[in-house]
């Protein structure tokens, strides 16, 4: 995976990255020497106080959050649909992941999702809470799964173009401080013909919740207003009962 890096990651202005290990340190590099660390499986790209808006707000709670998100997510999995894999298989299973495929999955969160998946895939992930990843980084070495995981933002990714064979994103959309310029964003790393899925929670269940200023504040249009035109195959569905969509369609 460590090979797979450089010729997948590069920075939000274009600039290739060369990999480096000094002693126990592990970064990448531009041709100008900005460094970018690698602790562990995440690469960092974020700097400190660089987020705004909804970005900031939400890293800040998910930071904090982290530690009780699954038991929280498994709870309310068994609760509505039985359990966590039957809930999360009504949109999983929408996905062809082949082997050896690049998958990546925008606002990984602990990583809950990948564990269903294809276990000869290549897996990314991108979060903008380090609390989060390092969830995610834990459980994947307990599941003996590789995986390279990047603190980064949805509107702006460290990746180079055309890049990836499945990309999806499984909750947070609804609070990207622009869900419009992270699906540009997927769709340029996303190689011609590729599906690409968007689930979130329906404003159906949102509207249960208005009082909380949690979603109050996050009126969502129309999953589907976000696309351009010239996105093929799209299609708007719900499921469990109505709390999410799910919108998939496919580069050119």
């Amino acid at each position: 995976m460590r090979q797979t890096i450089t010729e997948l990651i590069r920075t939000k202005s274009g600039e290739t990255l060369e990999y480096f290990k000094e002693g126990e340190n592990e970064f990448l590099q531009t041709l100008t020497g900005v460094k970018y660390p690698i602790v562990g499986d995440i690469i960092y790209f974020l700097e400190n106080n660089s987020l705004t808006g909804n970005n900031k707000n939400y890293q800040k709670m998910y930071d904090r959050f982290s530690g009780f998100y699954d038991l929280a997510t498994q709870g309310y999995a068994w609760f509505k649909n039985g359990n966590e894999k039957k809930r999360i298989m009504q949109y999983l299973s929408l996905l062809d992941i082949k082997n050896d495929d690049n998958v990546i999955e925008i606002s990984i969160g602990t990583g809950r999702n990948i564990k269903y998946l294809n276990l000869n895939a290549n897996y990314f992930g991108v979060d903008i809470s380090l609390g989060m990843l390092k969830r995610c980084q834990k459980k994947m070495k307990g599941l003996e799964r590789e995986i390279i995981l990047l603190q980064a933002e949805a509107e702006s990714l460290p990746i180079k173009e055309d890049s990836f064979d499945v990309v999806f994103s499984a909750g947070g959309f609804n609070f990207f401080n622009d869900p419009g310029k992270a699906v540009i964003e997927m769709l340029r790393i996303a190689k011609s013909q590729s599906k690409i899925l968007i689930t979130d929670e329906t404003e159906k269940l949102r509207s249960k919740f208005s009082k909380n200023d949690f979603y109050k504040a996050n009126h969502i249009k129309t999953p589907t207003s976000y696309l351009p035109d010239y996105c093929k195959n799209v299609e708007y569905r719900e499921i469990c009962n109505g709390d999410l969509y799910v919108l998939t369609f496919s580069k050119p």
